[in-house]
């Protein structure tokens, strides 16, 4: 086979055998296929899209250039939770000890655990290693071995992508990112589901966000992105659910990773703002209903949800996430109630009364990059500190000196400009409009 003969052929948008996939990921790994021709070919499957066949094939080949976490049985359930990125996007911290207390109300201790490889923020989206790495001491750098131990003993772990998780897909994101080829069905797709396979999962639910601040703008892109999603992953025996998510405004109150674990404890404490609740237990709901194999009800597994929400045991599962693996809850809870000195609180202010009608999602992620609490490249440094706390909601009514947002930033950034983007990014109309549900839809 030779590299302009492949390339050539998906430029025409036909179909790839499993030996020509193959030869292109074995030839690119060897260095016998360049870089420049990896990323001609991944322009053509930009442009010409992948069959369901080529995706499954793909992402296996992708996932085997890596590791698989050794199961010694399967007498337990694995299921894990995916999103596509948003702002605000906090759940991953929230299901963890959710799922895990109502499964071991319904389902006995260590019969569900759940293993999970995240990622870290980029551009406008959040990510929920920063998220956790804003307590102090907590490492998401784990070896399989050790993140195997915790899973063990605690039910659960949260770690990044290691060397041997995957390698291929690192290698190919590089050039996806460089080249204008990272919004493409096949290869986000792929690039997820690699990772996944690597988990040894049995179920998995994805969120699936959708709207001004999702990198899927529209429902019917949506939509295509979950079925290939669930499709390649019962393709390779695992139950899988997605749901569609609405992401134009932010998710819960709070953007920006410290101020995003706070509003998370305050959750577990009560404080639960609607739309992020609504998102939480729909999230933990179908990871039990996948868990239980059909044996338990949806309603009994939403029920169990809801109750765990005011119980200790989830507090408590929620501060050994983070202590057993070097966080200090102790330490967060002493940063909660004191700001560095050389940061400020500056808040916005309502300039007309009526309701509040939008808050753009994208435009608050990409200001949150911009002083600091986001990545512009993987290598920038994020600031965990800085943030926004929306203290009004869409459909919330405001009155003129209403407090809208307080943003914790550094004191060297310049105040007016920070109002007058909130001035646009928040609208406010005289008429109430009709709330949206979180959900928005449910694929199988």
């Amino acid at each position: 086979m030779q590299p302009s003969e492949i390339i050539s052929k998906k430029k025409r948008g036909e179909e790839h055998s499993s030996e020509e996939l193959a030869f292109i990921l074995k030839s690119f790994l060897s260095g016998e296929f360049a870089d420049f021709q990896m990323s001609a070919w991944l322009m053509a499957v930009c442009f010409k899209g992948m069959t369901l066949p080529e995706m499954v094939e793909w992402t296996q080949l992708m996932w085997k250039s890596g590791i698989t976490f050794q199961r010694s049985n399967r007498s337990s359930f694995w299921v894990d939770k995916h999103s596509t990125g948003g702002v605000g996007d906090k759940p991953s911290l929230l299901l963890v000890p959710l799922v895990s207390a109502a499964a071991e109300r319904l389902m006995g201790k260590g019969k569900v655990k759940l293993p999970m490889v995240s990622g870290r923020g980029l551009g406008h989206t959040g990510g929920t290693l920063d998220k956790l790495e804003s307590v102090p001491g907590f490492s998401s750098k784990l070896t399989v071995e050790s993140a195997l131990k915790l899973l063990e003993q605690n039910g659960f772990f949260m770690m990044g992508q290691t060397e041997e998780i995957a390698p291929a897909d690192r290698r190919i994101y590089a050039l996806r990112d460089v080249t204008s080829t990272v919004d493409s069905l096949p290869l986000i797709v792929s690039s997820i589901m690699s990772k996944k396979l690597s988990e040894n999962l049995d179920g998995i639910v994805f969120d699936v966000k959708v709207g001004r601040g999702a990198f899927m703008k529209t429902q019917s892109q949506a939509s295509e992105l979950a079925r290939a999603l669930v499709s390649v992953a019962r393709a390779n025996k695992i139950e899988a659910t997605a749901l569609l998510t609405r992401m134009d405004e932010p998710l819960g109150i709070a953007v920006g990773n410290f101020l995003e674990v706070e509003e998370c404890w305050d959750f577990l404490n009560g404080k639960q703002e609607e739309g992020l609740k609504e998102c939480i237990t729909e999230m933990a709901t179908e990871m039990l209903l996948l868990a239980s194999q059909g044996k338990i009800n949806r309603q009994t597994c939403l029920e169990a949800c809801q109750e765990e929400l005011s119980k200790t045991r989830s507090q408590d599962m929620f501060k050994l996430m983070f202590e057993s693996q070097g966080g200090s809850w102790q330490e967060f809870q002493i940063a909660r109630g004191k700001l560095p000195a050389f940061y400020t609180t500056l808040s916005v202010k309502a300039q007309q009364s009526g309701y509040v009608s939008s808050i753009d999602a994208l435009e608050v992620g990409l200001l949150l990059n911009r002083i600091g609490g986001g990545r512009k490249k993987p290598s920038d440094k994020v600031d965990p500190r800085v943030g926004f706390r929306f203290l009004k909601k869409v459909g919330d009514p405001v009155s003129v000196g209403d407090v809208l947002v307080e943003c914790i930033i550094k004191k060297e950034e310049h105040e007016e400009p920070i109002k007058e983007f909130f001035g646009k990014a928040i609208r406010i109309t005289k008429e109430k409009l009709e709330a949206k549900a979180i959900i928005l839809e449910k694929v199988l």
